[in-house]
């Protein structure tokens, strides 16, 4: 072969070598593109041995919560409803949350009463019952004489005598009743101050459940109508979240759970409080209002509750373990594993829990990822 035909068979290799360098690299038959937001631009082998994970589906969704206070319809405030004597407070007898009926013991007391008081009532009862005796037999003398009166004299001193006999038996009668319900006065007073210093306890007024309790002191004096404690209607109750919850919508489905030391209690119901833009801003209300449904006898006056509902759920979702997404400077990604070759594709994620990912585009179910 000649020295010039050497050379350009030299240059025609050089040439071809670098157009091939030129050719953009193809996967799967396709040109890859660098720009392209979803899908992988590279193939590369992988070891046999790799951690893998398969993409399914399944219900995602994303809880929240919020807190909350109990709002009941009914409420009765317990006091001290003794109007005498001088009311010590000795102890409570139930606490808050405990249910009561009507006549159930609230609280220990004890109660007493100005002796003086009890001394004049007696002193006025005793004079009393004598001057009814006294009364009495004044009267059966005068009666006796009137009636000795009618067999004797003129038949004008007769009629006299029976005017007079008539007269004072009826004023008889009439005076008997009045001193004789002045004296009963006096014994139901004396009773009313013996029922008094007996008292032993502040009594529920009605049914219901126990609210706020005051703080009293052993021994403390209690005025009229003393604020003891509250007594609530448990059977009509709703939740009530101050100032209202973006997160929470009109017929909303929540879960109404209360902890309290040992207790829990964990009820459903609803959101009834609508947030319309179509609504005047006068109209709508500053509070989220929700409904509760089931036995609320157990919820306990005066402390929060815990409102917590689905911020996102999505039927049938493609859920990839959270560790699976990649992200770079272009978005998330997932590695694909395809016949012992891994595919760089972007992904759209929805949301993320605690364990998955929801991937609303990119992948398909039953795709192969890699974890590493």
């Amino acid at each position: 072969m000649s020295r010039t035909k050497s050379t350009l068979l030299k240059r025609a290799a050089c040439l071809l070598a670098c157009v091939a360098i030129c050719l953009p690299l193809t996967v799967n038959g396709k040109a890859a593109d660098g720009d392209t937001l979803y899908f992988g631009a590279l193939e590369e082998k992988v070891a046999q041995n790799v951690n893998t994970a398969i993409v399914t589906k399944g219900n995602f969704f994303v809880s929240g919560a919020v807190q909350a206070s109990l709002e009941f319809a009914s409420n009765q405030y317990v006091g001290s409803d003794i109007t005498e004597g001088v009311v010590h407070f000795q102890e409570f007898l139930v606490g808050q949350g405990d249910m009561v009926k009507k006549g159930d013991p609230i609280a220990l007391i004890s109660v007493t009463v100005d002796e003086i008081e009890r001394e004049e009532v007696q002193m006025n009862l005793d004079a009393a019952r004598k001057n009814l005796e006294d009364y009495k037999a004044d009267t059966k003398i005068l009666l006796d004489q009137y009636k000795k009166a009618l067999n004797q004299g003129s038949d004008r001193d007769r009629r006299l005598a029976q005017i007079s006999y008539d007269k004072l038996k009826k004023s008889y009668k009439d005076e008997l009743d009045k001193r004789e319900s002045r004296i009963d006065e006096y014994v139901i007073r004396l009773e009313e101050i013996e029922n008094l210093e007996k008292t032993q306890y502040i009594k529920a007024p009605a049914d219901g459940v126990i609210g706020f309790t005051n703080r009293i002191r052993k021994g403390e004096v209690l005025s009229r109508w003393s604020f003891l404690c509250s007594i609530s209607d448990p059977s009509n109750v709703r939740v009530v979240v101050e100032g209202g919850s973006d997160l929470l919508r009109y017929n909303m489905p929540v879960k109404i759970v209360q902890s309290t030391g040992n207790r829990s209690v964990e009820l459903t119901g609803r959101v009834v409080t609508l947030k319309s833009t179509a609504s005047s801003v006068n109209l709508m209300a500053r509070n989220d209002i929700i409904e509760v449904y089931g036995d609320t006898s157990n919820l306990y006056p005066g402390a929060d509750v815990n409102v917590r509902f689905d911020k996102i759920y999505v039927e049938d979702a493609l859920l990839v373990p959270k560790a699976a997404v990649k992200s770079d400077k272009k978005g998330n990604y997932l590695n694909v594993y395809v016949n012992g070759f891994t595919s760089k594709r972007y992904v759209v994620v929805g949301g993320v829990d605690s364990m998955n990912s929801w991937i609303v585009f990119g992948v398909e179910e039953g795709d192969t990822i890699i974890l590493d």
